[in-house]
């Protein structure tokens, strides 16, 4: 049995997610592909866009074996801590053999090589990152800058003696950190090292929009879809940020789509297994935006001292400080963000920590103790059996379970998520005049 693991968001579920998993299955060889998925927020700081059983239903229709919840610190945290959760919660079921993930590299030893660097540390890349962080560079600035620099020659470089020889990574380092789902990559390798895990990472080229594109019906007849080719050269899919744009009313020049028009783009870039979950969803407005985040916000940040904020993950003093300071010129999630935000904090890294207020949240785990399962297939039940058998970390399918199998400190992982999840469950009962259903009633997607 080869099993493969897919460390993902959903936000939400389309064509290039459904290609990921046909690709891992017919060209990767895995028998069986499971995914550990964001719940009900994700990292970029805000709710995701549909809730996480929906999402886990996508992805099962489309060719998922087993979709497992990441806890909400983790799927919320930095690129680094997001990805470390997702690659212990599959090393930890002991059966993983692949982790597949989408990078724009497409090559597996550069992300590879990048992270054996950032995991070692050598004295010299230490010694550079050092010098460029204080000439003020921001982090993740100062970390390219370093790296650039030290494959010109990593062996003879030293100081200002460099002798003329360049590295073959050495053009490629920049256009690498530029790139989000490179970054991502660089740190799920670096996961891999660090756990000493058996897992083997393979990246696919991600194809198609950027991460910021969006969607236009002028450009629907050049969207083109083959899982058998042999290569990915004539595949092009859309981006989550471009669906999340579409749904929420406004094309690339601000202007408003109608709904047929919406629904007919929509149809050509969500999978055609999962498009009526996701038509019912939108339908009925069980969908949330930051927006639902507004009055939530005010009402944390007004009972807030510096000292209190602090206390929260990504949030250092300085932001808790500048908070209190702005108080009365934040006026809702993402204006509040737009605010806040400086040349060293992104308005993302922003999101995060305010979102971290609303939810509670203070720190983030080293590893995921735990795998609660959100959904499977039927014909793939032996593959849970498999994980029970060997899983160093317990599985729950059913979370009034969850006590008896868990200590302590993973009990109040669970709880911290399980709040977090029926506070989204309460905003979307809200939004859409349906009856709230607690997490504890609601059952695990089986198809």
């Amino acid at each position: 049995m080869r099993t493969a693991g897919i460390i993902a968001e959903y936000n939400p579920f389309h064509r290039g997610h459904e290609y990921q998993i046909q690709y891992t299955k017919e060209k990767l060889g895995a028998d069986y592909v499971i995914i550990a998925m964001s719940g009900d927020y994700v990292q970029r700081g805000t709710p995701a866009l549909l809730a996480k059983h929906a999402r886990a239903d996508m992805a099962l229709r489309c060719g998922a074996d087993l979709v497992l919840e990441l806890p909400v610190s983790v799927c919320t945290a930095s690129a680094e801590a997001f990805a470390m959760g997702g690659v212990s919660l599959l090393d930890g079921l002991g059966v993983v053999d692949l982790l597949c993930f989408g990078s724009e590299s497409g090559e597996i030893s550069a992300l590879k090589e990048l992270a054996e660097i950032l995991v070692e540390e050598p004295e010299k890349y230490k010694t550079l990152l050092r010098n460029f962080l204080s000439q003020g560079l921001s982090f993740p600035a100062a970390r390219s800058q370093a790296l650039t620099e030290y494959f010109k020659n990593p062996r003879n470089f030293s100081g200002d003696d460099f002798d003329g020889v360049l590295t073959p990574l050495f053009n490629e380092v920049t256009r690498i950190l530029n790139t989000p789902n490179n970054i991502l990559g660089i740190e799920y390798c670096k996961a891999l090292l660090r756990l000493g895990s058996s897992i083997r990472p393979v990246t696919v080229r991600r194809e198609g929009m950027g991460y910021h594109d969006t969607l236009a019906s002028n450009n629907l007849s050049d969207l083109r879809f083959d899982p058998t080719s042999d290569t990915d050269s004539d595949s092009d899919f859309p981006s989550a940020c471009a669906i999340r744009k579409l749904i929420c009313g406004t094309d690339k020049n601000g202007g408003k789509y109608s709904d047929h028009t919406g629904y007919d783009i929509l149809a050509s870039q969500i999978p055609s297994d999962a498009f009526d979950i996701f038509k019912k969803v939108l339908s009925s407005g069980e969908f949330l935006t930051e927006d639902a985040l507004n009055s939530i916000l005010s009402y944390c940040l007004l009972q807030k001292n510096v000292s209190e904020l602090a206390s929260f993950l990504d949030v250092s003093e300085n932001l808790a400080q500048r908070i209190v300071n702005q108080k009365n010129l934040l006026q809702g999630f993402l204006q509040s963000a737009s605010v806040l935000k400086t040349k060293e904090l992104t308005q993302t890294r922003i999101q995060r920590a305010l979102l971290h207020i609303i939810l509670g949240i203070h720190q983030v785990p080293d590893n995921v103790p735990y795998a609660r399962v959100l959904g499977f297939r039927r014909e793939s039940s032996s593959l849970l059996k498999e994980i029970k058998t060997n899983s160093c970390i317990p599985v729950i399918t059913k979370l009034a379970d969850a006590p008896s199998l868990l200590d302590c400190q993973a009990q109040e992982l669970l709880k911290e998520t399980t709040f977090a999840s029926n506070l989204y469950g309460s905003l979307i009962a809200q939004k859409s005049g349906r009856k709230f259903i607690h997490e504890y009633e609601k059952q695990i997607i089986i198809i």
